[in-house]
């Protein structure tokens, strides 16, 4: 390779896995060479906020360089209107410039840990052979994961990383003693007690425009390092930023990431991210987005609208029709990739109050309530079970038992009074009374 990418490459060391690198180093390089400036913006600033920082590096280079020509928001108040904001917050961060210490953590509501043994302690870790077994954070060579893939909505599938018994273990003890009461954003509703799709929809009744938007890859886009810097900014020590199993060690933010982390080589260093099937990711995706909500909740207030996020759901609505919602979605766009997100662009919608507005499954136009339709095919799969049985219905479906119970309990949360008719009529279809 030639030019300014090959300096950073030069100099960038074995820090993360070379294969990876070298392509993602490779398009830059030849973007920055071969390609107009609007193609190398789009590259650049997809690989702005990469888990790698030799590869943010490189992108740094090319967009101080000039190689890109577009408008972005400032990453300081004072700055340009450059690309030069999607570099924001991906300089060489010193971790642990957080304050530490027992004060620190108790000051922020979580258990006081000094070293890796308080730890295991904490988390019921029998030995340090056992915490390095979790710490390979992969399914390779029967690690503590295991993968498997779901269908979702798209007609596709989604690939799970799901911790075995004994890691998902600890990480439920991560929740449970260090995570699960620290406050998430007023706007988040995912995964949080005395929240749900219900109140997350409610916000946005009677709106005379509802704007929804979609993140791409979620949980994956929240790698070690971010997870890493949630469990320092709560006073835990990062030391040099590697983990291990020492008793007498003080790295104690390492370990608590590495163990909220899935990755499919375990040798790859620094590549690790958080896994969807895990107990930890719900609360750390929510206290990762603190800041994003943040940004999004005053940008919404500014246009006299209201903004809720449900996971990797984001829901805009406003009381008039009249917002400039051309430049409202580009600023959108703006704040996540500043935030470490990806906007799907694809999933983009605009509904107004003439159409049927739906945020997170419910209907909001007037009210919080189950869409007409759904609760009517319902009401006829319930009949048909009644009349015939419930393994003809089911068609050879193994998860139609699960359908017709998460469905009950989803109408009894959006309607209290018909959900409660449906859970009753359920659980004595399924008891084989009917």
């Amino acid at each position: 390779m030639n030019g300014i990418v090959a300096e950073v490459w030069k100099a960038a060391g074995p820090i993360c896995d070379s294969t990876h690198r070298t392509a993602k180093m490779q398009l830059v390089e030849f973007a920055s060479d071969h390609m107009t400036p609007e193609a190398v913006g789009r590259i650049c600033r997809r690989l702005a906020k990469d888990a790698d920082p030799v590869v943010r590096r490189a992108v740094a280079w090319v967009i101080r360089a000039g190689r890109v020509r577009e408008v972005a928001l400032p990453a300081t108040r004072d700055g340009p209107w450059s690309p030069e904001g999607w570099l924001k917050g991906t300089a060489d961060v010193d971790l642990s410039r957080h304050k530490v210490g027992k004060s620190v953590q108790e000051g922020n509501g979580v258990p006081a840990v000094a070293t890796l043994k308080q730890l295991r302690e904490l988390l019921d870790i029998r030995s340090p052979k056992q915490l390095g077994y979790f710490l390979l954070a992969s399914d390779h060579k029967d690690g503590p994961y295991t993968t498997f893939t779901i269908p979702n909505r798209d007609g596709g599938e989604r690939e799970i990383w799901a911790p075995k018994t004994q890691l998902k273990w600890v990480q439920r003890r991560i929740h449970q003693r260090i995570l699960k009461d620290i406050p998430a954003h007023d706007a988040a509703h995912g995964f949080i007690t005395g929240r749900s799709i219900v109140t997350n929809a409610a916000a946005h009744v009677g709106a005379a425009v509802v704007v929804k938007f979609d993140l791409t890859d979620f949980f994956p886009t929240v790698h070690y390092y971010r997870v890493l810097g949630l469990f320092a900014s709560l006073g835990y020590t990062v030391g040099n930023g590697r983990f291990g199993i020492e008793d007498g060690s003080k790295q104690v933010a390492p370990v608590l990431a590495r163990l909220c982390c899935y990755t499919p080589d375990p040798k790859a260093w620094g590549k690790s991210h958080m896994p969807q099937g895990a107990p930890t990711s719900p609360a750390v995706s929510n206290l990762v987005c603190r800041r994003l909500d943040s940004r999004l909740t005053g940008l919404a207030k500014k246009l006299a609208g209201t903004y809720t996020r449900y996971a990797d759901d984001l829901t805009f609505s406003f009381k008039k029709a009249d917002a400039d919602l051309g430049r409202f979605r580009w600023w959108i766009d703006q704040v996540c990739q500043q935030e470490g997100f990806r906007v799907n662009q694809s999933k983009f919608r605009v509904i107004r109050r003439s159409q049927r507005q739906v945020v997170t499954g419910v209907v909001v136009n007037d009210s919080v309530r189950v869409p007409r339709d759904a609760r009517r095919r319902f009401r006829a799969i319930l009949h048909n079970c009644q009349k015939t049985s419930v393994a003809a219905q089911a068609r050879g479906n193994p998860r139609f038992a699960e359908y017709l119970r998460g469905f009950a309990s989803y109408l009894h949360m959006v309607h209290p009074e018909d959900g409660t008719e449906a859970l009753t009529l359920v659980a004595e279809l399924l008891s084989g009374k009917e």
